[in-house]
Order: C-alpha cells, then sequence, then structure tokens
C-alpha cells in the first residue's frame, strides 16, 4: 500500500452520502490501522445505513454542498484539503488513481492461469476497468459497462490512466445498459435481479452490478461471444448499499425480504 510504504497513518477521500468507496475505505482502514477523513457530498442524515456504518467505523466526516463538492477535482482546492490535513494521503473519488490499478491487477495475476478470454466488469469511476487492463493478457479482453449516462469520456480517461495507448483494441466499453443513469434502475432490471438470484443464489444490487450482469446476458443472446469463450463476470461488491435503498424506499418492500435476511457483504 502507498499509504504504508511512505509511513502515513491518514487518508482522505471524497464521496456521495451512500458512497460504497467511503464504506469500504472506512472498514479497510479501520482493519489496517489508519486514521480516515470523509468530504460528503450533501448533508447529515442519522438515518443513513453507510453513514451509521462509517462513523462506526472511525471516519471522521465533513459534510460539504453539492457546489463545493464539484471542486473535488480541482488542484487549487485540492491544495486546501492538503494544507488541512498535512500528514495524509489523499485518495480521488470511487479510489481511481494510478497507485490503485496495482491492486486491481491483482485479479487478473489470478485468473491468470484460466485462460479466461473476456472478463466484464461494471464501471462507474473508471479505476477498476483501468486496473485490469493495466495487466491484461493477450488473451484476455476487458469488457466495461458504464453504469451512467453518456459516459463515452471515462474510456478516455481510463486508457490515459493506463498510459499504454496500444491497449485500448483491447478494452471493449459498452454504453446502453445504464438503465437511466447513474444511481437510476427501472423494473425491469430489478426483475432481473430477482430471477438470477432465485436462479443462482447470487446477490446483485441495481447500481453497479445487476447492469453489467444484465449487459453480459443480453450480449450472449446476440451472440457477441464465440461459442465456447470462458467469460469471467466480476463481482465488484456495493451490496451494502441496498440499505440505503430500503432506507430511502426506492426498492418495493417485499422485494428486498430476502436481502434482509442473509448476510450482505460490506464492500
Amino acid at each position: 500500500m502507498e499509504a504504508k510504504a511512505n509511513n502515513i497513518s491518514e487518508l482522505v477521500s471524497f464521496g456521495g452520502a451512500y458512497s460504497n468507496h467511503i464504506h469500504a475505505l472506512a472498514v479497510a482502514a479501520k482493519y489496517y490501522g489508519f486514521k480516515t477523513h470523509g468530504i460528503i457530498r450533501g448533508e447529515y442524515d442519522p438515518h443513513n445505513p453507510t453513514i451509521q456504518d462509517v462513523i462506526a467505523a472511525g471516519m471522521k466526516l465533513e459534510f460539504v454542498t453539492r457546489l463545493e463538492y464539484k471542486q473535488r477535482h480541482d488542484q487549487d482546492y485540492l491544495a486546501k484539503i492538503a494544507q488541512r490535513f498535512p500528514d495524509a494521503l489523499i485518495i480521488p473519488e470511487g479510489g481511481t488513481c494510478p497507485s490503485a490499478l496495482t491492486g486491481v491487477a491483482e485479479i487478473m495475476q489470478e485468473l491468470a492461469p484460466h485462460n479466461v478470454d473476456y472478463i466484464c466488469t461494471p464501471c462507474g469511476s473508471g479505476g477498476t476497468t483501468a486496473g485490469l487492463l493495466s495487466a491484461q493478457h493477450s488473451n484476455t479482453d476487458i469488457i466495461s459497462i458504464p453504469v451512467l449516462k453518456k459516459a463515452a469520456y471515462l474510456k478516455q480517461q481510463i486508457i490515459d490512466l493506463v498510459d499504454k495507448p496500444a491497449l485500448e483494441q483491447k478494452l471493449q466499453f459498452l454504453e446502453g445498459y445504464h438503465f437511466g443513469g447513474y444511481g437510476k434502475f427501472t423494473p425491469e432490471l430489478l426483475s432481473f435481479i430477482e430471477d438470477f438470484y432465485q436462479r443462482f443464489n447470487i446477490q446483485l444490487e441495481p447500481i453497479y452490478s445487476a447492469k453489467m450482469v444484465y449487459a453480459v446476458f443480453d450480449l450472449i443472446e446476440q451472440g457477441h461471444f464465440p461459442r465456447g469463450s470462458h467469460i469471467v463476470l466480476l463481482h465488484t461488491g456495493g451490496l451494502q448499499g441496498l440499505n440505503g435503498l430500503i432506507q430511502r424506499k426506492l426498492l418495493p418492500e417485499q422485494w428486498i425480504n430476502w436481502h434482509r435476511n442473509e448476510n450482505t457483504t460490506n464492500s
């Protein structure tokens, strides 16, 4: 880890009030003994289950206006954050940065002996896709499914982050499966999730993983993959976010009963 290697004991990052990244960072940092500070878009809601979890994990939170949050990539704004936290490592929203690629690349190393033809992942900020692409093997294509509208800009950001333009030909960045945009979903997607669970006993959530899995099933029906292809679907977690959807009453009560009755992955 970059922080450990540089004797850094404090981490600062950014996220929305229901951010999977903030949640995962807080829990991982507690495990590894880091202090954490989260700069959160919006207002404090004591009933927000994600916020409850990260506070319990020891993260200190600062809630900022949406206007201020838009500055999270601005270098002058980041310089001010660095002045406030001179001993901290500042991690971008979603964890997407060059130093994150190494960790994601380990997934490709684990899959290397299995002759994978395609590895498929949902894409939010692009970090997971970039990490997979950075360690891509000659026989493996990366299929990235963006979960937000008008995501074409992300493909170039991914290529720039990897800094290996020749690998672009191994990336299939397939738009059209966002189901209305980031954080949005439809009854069709919810039905797909329920059916998938009943068939395979694997939980999905409608923000990231379900959109990717839906896309892969649709691509298979279209004949996108040659017969006999070895396809790996990367479930990137995010199941903790289901609790927030429940709290905001964005999921039908009967539909989510099976989530509540089981241990979900806090990632």
